[in-house]
Formats: C-alpha cells, sequence, structure tokens
C-alpha cells in the first residue's frame, strides 16, 4: 500500500535468536562486524523507545547474510518475543517483487517495458483517453501518471471489498490532478494494474507467479504474498497511538489483524520473515545471481529495475542537522534511488495499519539492511533507516536516536496544535439549513462506488448514519459539525473518521465533498477525491 509510513511496559527481553540458515558461511562471519554494529544500535534503539513493541532486522553484508534477527515482543503486555521467523507485513517494500517479476517477462519475451499498457489489459483506461492510449508499462510502476497523491487508495484501503476488476475499471473515473510524465506523485491503484499484466500474460494470477518465480527459487518458505494467507499464531501484532486528541499520539494500542491488501497484493500485500527478506535482499545486490550461479533475472535488467526514472525531490545536500539528506532523490522500477554520504542508496519504505517497513540496499557495497517493525512508531523507523545504513557504511558519527527524538517531539506539538484546529467548527457550530432526514440517500463517485447515509432512531435521539458501501469498516454515525458539514463517528475507532461537506441546490443536498478530520491521516485514506452526487 503505502510508500513511506503510516503517520507518520518495558521490554524484558531486547533481542532473540542469531544468524539465519541461509548464506552464513565462514566468509560471512568474518564480515560480521556491519552486523555486530546493526545489532547493537537495534539494542540502542528498543532501549530509547521502550514503547516499541518489536523488530525484525535482516543485513547483508559484502553479499552474504550476517544478521537475521528479532528484537522485543510480538505483543506489548506479553511474553512471545519476535524471532528471525516472526512475520511482519512488509507493505509498499513488496513493490520490487512485482516490478522484478515484470523483468522476468520482458526478459521471456512476453511483455515491454514501454509498449502501451493496452497491448496486455485492453479495457484499460484512464480519466483522459491520451493517457490511457500512452500508459506504458513502465508508466505504471514509476508514480508520473498525472493521478494525485494516493489516488484511489479507497478501492485498497481498509479492508474494502473491490476486486482487482473494481479497481483497474475505477482508473478511468479518477481525476488526472497533474501532468502525465510531468511529475511525482505516489500512487498504489496502478501497481495493481501491474499486477492484472503479469496475470494476463501468464495466466497466473500475481500472488501465484511471485510464489514459484520468485519466493520458491529463493527459499522464501515463511513468506506469503498476501494477508490472507498468513500464519497469523506466527506474525507480530501491529500496534499504534490511537489518542487522545488522534491517531499517532496517546498510548500504544494493539490493532486487529489487518486484511486489507489481498485484492492490492502487487502493492502491498507481502508479509515475511527477517530469515527470509534477506534472501531477497541478498539476491537483488547480486543482480539477480541466486548464491548457486543461477539467475532470477540478468545483470541488464537488474540495472534497469534500479535506473531512475521519476525525480522525487532534490536539495542542496547534507547539513549539520541531516547529514544524510540526498542531493537528487528518484524513483525507479520498485525502487527510490538517492545518494547517502557518496553513495548509491536504493531503498523503500511500507506501511500498514500497525506495521511500518523500511529497505536499504547500498550496490557498491553489496551491503543492505530491511527493518520491520510491528507499531506506527516513525521516531524507531527514522532512527534505524538513517543509522542502519550509516552503519553500513561503519559510520556511527551522528546521533540519530536523539535526532528523531528531537523531531518526534516538534511534530507531536504542532499535530496537537493542527488536531485542535481541525475539530474546531469555524461557524460557531453552526446549525445545518435542512432537517436531518434531508441529507440521507445514496450518493456516489463512480470510481469509489456507493455511500448511503440513513436517518436511524426517533424523537430526540433521531441521527443519520454513513456506510461506505463497499468498505464495512467504514460505518458509523454522522454528526452535525458546522453548518453543512458533518463528521462520522465510525463504529471501528481504528478508522480514521472523515468530514462531509454537503451543496445545498433549491433546498436539497445534492452533493458532498469529503477530507479526513486528522491532519495526521494517513494518504490511503483517499476521502478527498471523492466527489460524491446524489443519486
Amino acid at each position: 500500500m503505502i510508500a513511506t509510513t503510516r503517520r507518520t511496559a518495558l521490554l524484558s527481553a531486547l533481542a532473540t535468536t542469531g544468524l539465519a540458515a541461509f548464506g552464513t558461511s565462514a566468509k560471512a562471519r568474518e564480515t560480521g562486524s556491519v552486523a555486530a554494529a546493526v545489532d547493537q544500535y537495534a539494542r540502542e534503539v528498543m532501549a530509547a523507545f521502550p514503547d516499541q513493541p518489536g523488530l525484525g532486522i535482516a543485513v547483508v553484508e559484502n553479499g552474504q547474510i550476517t544478521l537475521a534477527k528479532g528484537y522485543g515482543v510480538k505483543r506489548l503486555g506479553a511474553p512471545a518475543p519476535c524471532d528471525g521467523n516472526t512475520i511482519f507485513g512488509i507493505a509498499s517494500n513488496t513493490k520490487a517483487m512485482t516490478a522484478a517479476a515484470l523483468a522476468m517477462l520482458v526478459e521471456a519475451g512476453k511483455v515491454e517495458w514501454d509498449a502501451p499498457v493496452t497491448r496486455y489489459l485492453p479495457d484499460f483506461q484512464m480519466s483522459d483517453p491520451v493517457v490511457t492510449r500512452l500508459m506504458t508499462v513502465r508508466d505504471l510502476l514509476v508514480h508520473r501518471s498525472g493521478l494525485t497523491l494516493g489516488a484511489g487508495d479507497l478501492m485498497i484501503w481498509p479492508a474494502p471489498t473491490h476486486s482487482r476488476a473494481d479497481i483497474v475499471a475505477g482508473l478511468k473515473y479518477l481525476p488526472i490532478g497533474g501532468q502525465f510524465r510531468g511529475g511525482y506523485a505516489y500512487d498504489n491503484v496502478l501497481y495493481v494494474a501491474a499486477g492484472e499484466v503479469i496475470a494476463a500474460v501468464t495466466g497466473k494470477p500475481w500472488e501465484d507467479f511471485i510464489q514459484t518465480r520468485i519466493f520458491d527459487p529463493l527459499g522464501m518458505k515463511d513468506t506469503v504474498p498476501m494477508p490472507s494467507k498468513v500464519d497469523r499464531s506466527r506474525r507480530a501484532e501491529p500496534h499504534c497511538r490511537m489518542g487522545p486528541p488522534v491517531r499517532g499520539l496517546g498510548p500504544q494500542t494493539v490493532l486487529p489483524f489487518d486484511g486489507s491488501f489481498d485484492s492490492a497484493a502487487a502493492a502491498g500485500g507481502v508479509n515475511t520473515t527477517a530469515t527470509d527478506i534477506a534472501k531477497w535482499m541478498q539476491v537483488q545486490l547480486a543482480l539477480g545471481a541466486l548464491p548457486d550461479g543461477q539467475r532470477l533475472w540478468s545483470e541488464a535488467s537488474a540495472r534497469e529495475m534500479w535506473r531512475p526514472q521519476t525525480i522525487t525531490t532534490s536539495s542542496d545536500g547534507p547539513t549539520a542537522e541531516n547529514p544524510v539528506r540526498p542531493s537528487m532523490q528518484a524513483y525507479a522500477l520498485g525502487w527510490f534511488v538517492q545518494d547517502h554520504r557518496g553513495e548509491r542508496l536504493l531503498w523503500h519504505t511500507g506501511g500498514l495499519a500497525g506495521f511500518i517497513s523500511y529497505t536499504g540496499l547500498l550496490p557498491g557495497r553489496k551491503s543492505g539492511i530491511m527493518v520491520m517493525t510491528n507499531a506506527e512508531e516513525n521516531p524507531v523507523l527514522r532512527a534505524l533507516r538513517y543509522g542502519g545504513p550509516d552503519r553500513l557504511q561503519g559510520k556511527s558519527d551522528f546521533d540519530w536516536i536523539a535526532s528523531s527524538q528531537r523531531v518526534q517531539a516538534q511534530n507531536d506539538a504542532q499535530t496537537v496544535k493542527d488536531a485542535a484546529a481541525a475539530i474546531t467548527p469555524k461557524g460557531a457550530g453552526s446549525k445545518p439549513a435542512l432537517p436531518l432526514a434531508a441529507y440521507a440517500g445514496v450518493y456516489a463517485d463512480p470510481w469509489y462506488g456507493t455511500v448511503t447515509i440513513s436517518e436511524t432512531g426517533k424523537g430526540k435521539a433521531k441521527g443519520l448514519h454513513v456506510s461506505f458501501d463497499k468498505t464495512p469498516a467504514l460505518r458509523g454515525k454522522l454528526l452535525p459539525f458546522d453548518g453543512e458539514t458533518f463528521q462520522t463517528v465510525f463504529d471501528d475507532r481504528t478508522q480514521e473518521d472523515a468530514f462531509f461537506t454537503f451543496d445545498i441546490k433549491d433546498g436539497v443536498a445534492v452533493s458532498a465533498l469529503v477530507r479526513a478530520v486528522s491532519p495526521l491521516a494517513d494518504f490511503s485514506y483517499d476521502y478527498q477525491d471523492l466527489r460524491l452526487t446524489r443519486k
């Protein structure tokens, strides 16, 4: 699903288990100084952030796996430790796997990177017919389609009932908010389309192709391509802070099992372990070669997947406050590419409800790190995603833990202010112009489907109920907030509430615009792209 993080009891046991069995040769043990430094640093991070339940960390050093380990516990307040075989959701780190699958098909002559998508999916359409005609397989992977950030994500999150066919069909209704190939805006829905290209040319669903062509050859025996296949007894439990005042603040809470991503598995469905993901990192750093010399893809394909395609950011480079700030960052095929202290760094993050993760590869060293967490703790991931690559380079001259604590304190203070402003009516809480019954009805946006607002109760108990009809988790009360703006109170309090602002014409509510209440709401709560019209 998500590119970056999802928003952004002292643990008695900080670590368990040792090295992974795969690739831990004598040579690997000789080069294990990086693994020791990362292991020590992970312990320091866990000690500095005691609310973090657990971690899974893998290190590849000079092409050899030297660390695959768990830290902390699967669930706060419970004794079961995380180890190298604990399963975590890795969300958008899946995207590089989808890119690799397409690279294999390019080599087999079944797909061309720069062929139009309509060659493989004849019914594929974007809302602009010119974009439809020009969109290539490569364009599906590099976030330059003209769609806005996270456009269409309500078709994949949280736990909707849209099928893959529904998601692809919905593309033709999503507004193009930018210029095609004219800039960067991260999306998930086009990776679903990429997965459907794989299915169309192979006759297999995405998950079967990934399993047989990547996981099985690599011996990733505990990795599954989508949440419905997870052995829940071995998966870490997801956690987040549910407020007050908003999600991202307050005490740590255990979340229910997240099974949102079966339909969107090509964008973020993989669940894996530290032991297994190390094997994936190893084949990436070996440019597609397995330890026995066989290849999953060619060196040429590896370099093509790492070649920058879309500039994402640029800057004047490192500062005293951020010694690894890149001068240039771009998106390749399933990877971000940038400079990190003078070396090329390939990386990606992933975020699900209660899980955030990071992969970082330094190809020049044939080294990399994977960090998987079971809580939406941005400072923890920040400390590890910068401090980890530093240690791959033998550096520890910047205190990323203190920096992350400082940045998070500043962000939390700002969030409290922003949240207070968001829930303060600008019209002094004026009453809606119409009786509540007048707002009831079925409203639709063709890319999402229908949202039904109904009147409930009698007398003083009378009120409105809202149902995002394709998303069972998004159902609950719709309360007057300020004039024609109403606020949801979803029954499932782990979900992000929304404001509905109705447009009134001739005494009738004819349409509504929607936006998230919380300033920290993840962009995949894509309320803002809804243009609901009363049916």
